[in-house]
């Protein structure tokens, strides 16, 4: 792995942290939800049209509402609360220091602005939007639709896909990923004595073909690196990349908009990783990876 990525530092001030920890928590409340029935998916509903003053989708169509996203969003109203303390002693370094990173980084920024009070008022707006707004009705309630979360079943998953149904087609995958300069993925097989269909160009995989999803290589990861690929029944090859304490997927949804804390790979890896008991994924396919590039969430939250 990359020289950040073997040290697990990171100065906020000038690379902010890209996983809060509301998302390693939101990980932890899909983890202890449990599997979601294909009959608790919304199939109607337009995340751009929807916000807190409408009606709950799951309430409206009469469908009762996965568990998990019922703690995601206690945990999203939580949080909101206890970031208020931070406002209001934005000037004090020393109640800045057990600030969120992210947060405190913001919040420093606010202090320099040409009028402090002004940047902190929009600062408080914008982050109880993504609280209440953003991070639920236009991600969360997304995600869990038919038309996303729902691909991944596959028509043999049964009514509550599991971890087992789940992983039969959506396999996790220890794979060594090469970069655009290296031998060719036969060459270096034959070279490292491991299976050829377990190596392969960071070109090849499906990241590689947007714009705005992630390549290992754009978060610091220096190639040839072990990494856990997803290989899903929609046909995406995305790999889980380490990053701020945990993984991230590098699939466009999750990248194009910087306020999604969750794709429908995160979700999938959640329940997987729920039925497992441990914030580690499986292998369930391929060469075994170090666990750091299994570490689905950071043990700073696990406890």
């Amino acid at each position: 792995m990359g020289g950040t990525d073997a040290l697990h530092n990171y100065d906020v001030e000038t690379d902010p942290p890209a996983i809060e920890p509301v998302e390693h928590r939101i990980r932890l409340d899909f983890m202890a939800g449990g599997p979601i029935r294909r009959d608790q998916l919304l199939e109607k509903y337009n995340s751009w049209k929807g916000g807190p003053e409408n009606i709950d989708p799951w309430k409206q169509s009469g469908t009762a509402k996965p568990e998990g996203l019922k703690y995601a969003e206690e945990t999203c109203c939580r949080t909101l609360k206890e970031e208020e303390r931070y406002y209001d002693c934005f000037e004090d370094d020393r109640a800045l220091s057990e600030a969120p990173a992210f947060l405190a980084h913001r919040l420093r920024q606010c202090r320099s602005a040409t009028d402090p009070e002004e940047a902190l008022h929009s600062e408080r707006k914008r982050r109880a939007t993504w609280y209440r707004k953003l991070i639920p009705w236009l991600n969360l309630y997304q995600v869990l639709k038919k038309s996303s979360y729902g691909t991944l079943f596959g028509s043999s998953a049964g009514p509550q896909p599991n971890a087992e149904a789940l992983t039969r087609q959506n396999t996790l995958v220890g794979m060594v990923v090469l970069g655009d300069d290296d031998q060719t993925p036969s060459k270096y097989a034959r070279s490292h004595s491991l299976p050829a269909k377990y190596v392969i160009r960071e070109a090849d995989l499906s990241c590689s073909e947007s714009s705005a999803a992630a390549r290992p290589s754009e978060f610091g990861i220096e190639l040839p690196a072990p990494l856990l690929v997803g290989e899903y029944t929609t046909g995406g090859r995305y790999p889980f990349i380490p990053w701020s304490d945990g993984l991230v997927c590098s699939c466009p949804y999750k990248h194009d908009q910087p306020w999604r804390v969750l794709c429908k790979h995160e979700l999938l890896a959640a329940v997987v990783a729920g039925d497992q008991n441990s914030i580690f994924l499986p292998v369930t396919k391929g060469l075994e990876i170090p666990h750091r590039a299994r570490r689905f969430v950071s043990p700073d939250f696990s406890d």
